[in-house]
C-alpha cells in the first residue's frame, strides 16, 4: 500500500473537528480546570474556574503536557526518554510565503545542536529548531536559527518540553490521550499517529467490553501503548545515533551516548549482514509502526557501514540503471504543488468517490475528465 500524509494547518483542523463534534451532538464546555476531586474509582469530578463541578464515570485526559488528571491528580510515575533523546526545547518561527516553491515534503535539516523542520502550507512556511538546552543556550539557538533562516520574524518563541511517557496511560477511570500520556519530539511527526492509535484502541476496547472494560483489558491497552511509545523512542534515537553530517559536540555525544535500547541487536545484525530482508525478524516489533523498510531507510541513507557487501552482476546493474531512468522520467512528468492545486481547482474538475475492483478503500477520481490545464489559470 502506498503511504502518504497531509500538511494540515492546526487551527483549521481544530475548528473543523469542533464543527463535526457539535453536529454529532457533543456538548463542548470551555473552561479552566482549577481542581480535581478524587474518588474510589480514580477521579470523581473536575472543578472549573467559576465554581462549576463536572462529574463522570470515565474521563479522557487531553490536557496536553499538564496531564491534569493522569499525571497530577493520580500521580502516575513518568518514564523519561532522556537517555535516548537529548533535545528538550524548540525555537519556533515561520513566515508568509512569497516566492518560495511549495515543497511536497517536510524538510529536516541538521543543525549544530539538533535539527530544524520546515513544514509547507500553501500560504505559510512553518519553521522550527529542535535543540538540546545542555548543548546550546536559547539565545544561541535563536541566533543560529535566524542566521540560517533570515525570514524568521522577531516573534520567535521558545517551547520547552520533555520526552517520555507515563508508566500507564489508562489508570482507574482515567485514560490519557496525546501529550498528556506521552511525548516525543516531532522528528517523525508521530503525535497524530499515536492519537489515532489511542482512539482506535480505546473504541475497540469499549466495544469489545460492552462499555465495561475489565482490568485485564486496561492492562492490555497499556501494554500496547507502552510498546508503541518505546518503539517510537528507539526509532527516533536511531536518527541521532547514525547522523555523521556535523562534527559538533552535540552530535559527537549523540553518536557515542544515545541509548538504542531494543535496537542494539538489530543494529549489530545490520552491521554484519547489511540491508537484509531477514532483518525484520530481529526487530522488537514486526512490522510495527515503521516496518523494516523504515529502519533500512535510516541505515542506508546515513551510509552506516556493514560487512557483507553485495556485488551485483552486469545484468543487474543494467536493470538498476534502467529503473533509475524510468523513475527520473516519471518524476519529470509529475506536477508540482502549485500545478496540482490549479488542476483540482479547475472549474471542470469534480471529486467523486468510487470503488476499485479489489480495493479496500475508495479513491478520488476526476469525474468530468477536464483537459490537462496549462496552469496559467491565475
Amino acid at each position: 500500500m502506498p503511504c502518504h500524509g497531509f500538511h494540515i494547518e492546526n487551527r483549521k483542523l481544530i475548528s473543523t473537528l469542533e464543527i463535526i463534534a457539535r453536529q454529532a451532538g457533543i456538548t463542548i464546555i470551555d473552561g479552566t480546570v482549577e481542581g480535581v476531586e478524587r474518588g474510589p474509582q480514580g477521579v470523581a469530578a473536575v472543578h472549573l474556574k467559576g465554581g462549576r463541578r463536572l462529574d463522570a464515570d470515565f474521563f479522557i485526559d487531553a490536557s496536553g503536557f499538564r496531564s491534569e488528571l493522569l499525571g497530577k491528580a493520580l500521580e502516575e510515575p513518568y518514564v523519561s526518554f532522556d537517555k535516548s533523546l537529548f533535545c528538550d526545547r524548540a525555537v519556533v518561527g515561520g513566515w508568509e510565503r512569497t516566492t518560495e516553491p511549495i515543497l511536497p515534503y517536510t524538510t529536516a535539516e541538521t543543525m549544530d545542536a539538533g535539527w530544524s523542520w520546515q513544514i509547507e502550507h500553501e500560504h505559510h512556511v512553518n519553521r522550527g529548531y529542535v535543540y538540546c538546552s545542555q548543548a546550546i543556550s536559547d539565545d544561541e539557538a535563536a541566533a543560529e536559527f535566524r542566521r540560517k533562516n533570515p525570514k524568521v520574524p522577531d516573534s520567535m518563541r521558545v517551547v520547552k518540553f520533555r520526552t517520555g511517557r507515563y508508566r500507564r496511560m489508562w489508570v482507574d477511570n482515567v485514560l490519557a490521550i496525546g501529550n498528556s500520556g506521552g511525548f516525543v519530539e516531532p522528528l517523525e511527526a508521530t503525535a497524530l499517529m499515536v492519537v489515532c492509535a489511542e482512539c482506535e484502541t480505546l473504541v475497540e476496547t469499549l466495544s469489545e467490553s460492552g462499555l465495561t472494560p475489565t482490568q485485564s483489558m486496561r492492562d492490555l491497552y497499556n501494554k500496547h501503548l507502552v510498546e508503541s511509545w518505546d518503539e517510537i523512542r528507539d526509532f527516533l534515537a536511531l536518527h541521532y545515533k547514525l547522523n555523521t553530517r556535523l562534527d559538533t559536540p552535540f552530535w559527537r555525544q549523540c553518536r557515542t551516548d544515545t541509548d538504542l535500547h531494543r535496537l542494539d541487536t538489530f543494529l549489530k545484525y545490520y552491521e554484519e549482514n547489511g540491508p537484509s530482508a531477514l532483518g525484520r525478524y530481529v526487530l522488537p516489533r514486526e512490522p510495527g509502526a515503521f516496518g523494516v523498510e523504515g529502519y533500512l531507510v535510516m541505515l542506508v541513507g546515513n551510509c552506516h557501514p556493514y560487512q557483507a557487501r553485495y556485488k551485483p552482476s552486469s545484468g543487474e546493474l543494467q536493470i538498476w540503471k534502467r529503473r533509475q531512468a524510468e523513475f527520473a522520467s516519471a518524476a519529470q512528468q509529475g506536477f508540482d504543488v502549485k500545478q496540482t492545486l490549479a488542476y483540482v481547482r479547475h472549474p471542470k474538475w469534480a471529486w467523486r468517490t468510487s470503488e476499485r475492483p479489489g480495493a479496500k478503500e475508495p479513491v478520488m477520481q476526476d469525474a468530468s475528465r477536464p483537459p490537462t490545464p496549462s496552469f496559467s489559470l491565475g
